[in-house]
Order: C-alpha cells, then structure tokens, then sequence
C-alpha cells in the first residue's frame, strides 16, 4: 500500500458519518506551518472533528504555537484536538502556565516512568512508550484496555517508538477498535509504518477507528558531477 506524500495531509483507512481527520506535521511548527494547517482545518465541514498530531516536530515557534492555539480557541477544542510531546501539548492543547525552572526544582521529582503509559489530553487519552523507551506491541492490551475505561471520547495509540507490529499487538488493537467502537469512542493510530498500516487494514478495523502513516523522508537526490 502506497501513501501519498506530504508534510500534514489527513489519512484514514475508513470513513464514518462523523469523521475524524488526522493532520501529521513532521516540520517545525512556525507560523507559515500553522498558517498552513489553519487553512487546511477552516476548508473542512464544519462537523469533523480533528486531530494535530505534532508527534514528529523538531520543535515549534511563539507564532506558530499562538497560531494553532487561536484556532482551537476560534472552532472549540471539542472540534481541534492537538497532540504531540509532552512539553509541546501541554502549551498548546490549553495550557495557561508552564512551570519555572525554580518552581519544578522546588517540586517533588515525579517517579520515572517506563513502558507503556496513558497521557490524558482533554477529551482524549494518548498511549504511547515512556520517554527514552522503545517498545514491543506484544504489551499494548493491557493497557489500550484502561485507555478505553477513561471518560473520553477519543484514544489514540501512538506507535512511532516500537519495534514492530506484532501479531499480539496486531489483535490488541483489532479487538481495541471493536471495544471502542460498541462503547461510541474513535480510536487513532498514529505513527504507523506501512507494512503495519496494511496489516491493520486486512485485519477489518471497525468504522471509528483511523490510521495515520509515519511522516515520509523526501529522498535525497544525488548530486550531478561533471
């Protein structure tokens, strides 16, 4: 399965009478980047709900953040949902304060976290591998399983820091996509590379559950000698 390149194009595997589009953005979000994704969203009906997925950026400007964080404020974050790493979520999905540096020495040292982790957003939970870590999917039922008890709308699996696609983690996220979809929740899977993305298109994902590809690495050309 081939997917078409760009920067921040919406991909999904199914369509739903209340859809989801997914927006990758795999450069460093200025303003020309969220002035371009603002265009994008506006052109949308005015009924789909979307999803920034800021996982793969190098980082982001004070333009470009206050660029998304007026949409979103515009169109109500029940449409806009932005997601990505942590420091960047957390001032850009409505966040009022980020702590100092004295502050957050003067807090208590959060315990370190390893595996597989929930990260609540708003109306949705993101499942994803602890910093630093890099994971089997063979361990993703247990906890797509708590995701899918929280009070959201929305969960989404984000699997760009795994080895592989396993056949367990492949049914996990097959029988994930039926539980969602009977409890009325959508399910995004993002990050995904393309021999996973086929394996979960030829596993009959339910209607409510989308995929989204990895960023792609435009090739570079050779240079011509004389």
């Amino acid at each position: 399965m081939r997917w078409r390149r760009g920067s921040h194009r919406a991909v999904a595997l199914r369509t739903a009478p209340d859809p989801v589009v997914v927006l990758p953005v795999d450069h460093v979000l200025s303003r020309v980047v969220a002035d371009d994704l603002t265009g994008q969203v506006e052109r949308l009906p005015a009924d789909t709900r979307v999803v920034i997925d800021l996982t793969a950026i190098a980082g982001f400007d004070t333009d470009g953040a206050t660029v998304l964080l007026d949409l979103q404020d515009r169109i109500g974050a029940d449409r806009l949902t932005i997601v990505g790493f942590r420091q960047a979520a957390a001032r850009l999905v409505g966040s009022d304060t980020v702590e100092s540096v004295a502050a957050a020495a003067a807090a208590p040292t959060p315990p370190e976290e390893h595996g597989w982790v929930i990260r609540r957003l708003r109306n949705l939970a993101v499942v994803q591998p602890a910093d630093g870590d890099v994971l089997s999917t063979d361990d993703l039922e247990p906890v797509l399983t708590r995701a899918l008890a929280e009070e959201v709308a929305i969960v989404v699996v984000d699997l760009r820091h795994t080895t592989e696609l396993t056949p367990a983690g492949l049914h996990a996220l097959t029988f994930a996509s039926s539980t969602a979809a009977v409890r009325g929740q959508e399910m995004l899977v993002v990050n995904v590379d393309t021999v996973a993305a086929d394996a979960l298109r030829r596993a009959g994902l339910s209607a409510t559950t989308y995929v989204a590809p990895e960023p792609l690495v435009e090739p570079t050309l050779p240079t011509e000698t004389a």
